[in-house]
């Protein structure tokens, strides 16, 4: 069984957007990782269905409707305990930008052994994680 991988929003919004400044990479991208298993959290899809709500209604709903059907993909859900961890890691920081989805994924990154991910935000290699190439 190949490695699951970690997907955050910006890879899935370049994916979907042919005009984004990091679409061709994510096409290579999602040709390397096709046969991988998927996990993202469920606040990585609130934020693609927000982006996603004026231009890309249909695309966004698929997308977030093979994330929770697929059996290649896991979505780790938001509990009050992962949204105080998260919470406490954007206190902390406070000198840093990270959004705090970004540290709900770093908190779950962490906790089931992510290093890599699909994403293109800088944020994961302050945090100490690395994007994954194409």
């Amino acid at each position: 069984m190949l490695e699951p991988v970690f997907v955050d929003t910006g890879y899935v919004l370049a994916l979907v957007n042919e005009h984004e400044q990091h679409h061709a990479q994510a096409v290579l991208l999602a040709q390397r990782y096709d046969r991988h298993p998927v996990v993202a959290t469920d606040a990585v899809l609130l934020e693609i269905g927000n982006a996603l709500s004026r231009l890309a209604r249909p695309a966004a709903a698929q997308i977030m409707a093979d994330f929770r059907e697929s059996v290649g993909s896991t979505v780790v859900h938001l509990t009050p305990e992962l949204f105080d961890a998260a919470f406490a890691r954007y206190q902390g920081h406070a000198d840093k930008t990270w959004g705090l989805v970004d540290c709900v994924s770093f908190v779950v990154m962490r906790r089931m052994g992510f290093r890599t991910l699909l994403a293109f935000d800088q944020h994961f290699v302050q945090a100490g994680f690395v994007l994954a190439r194409p």
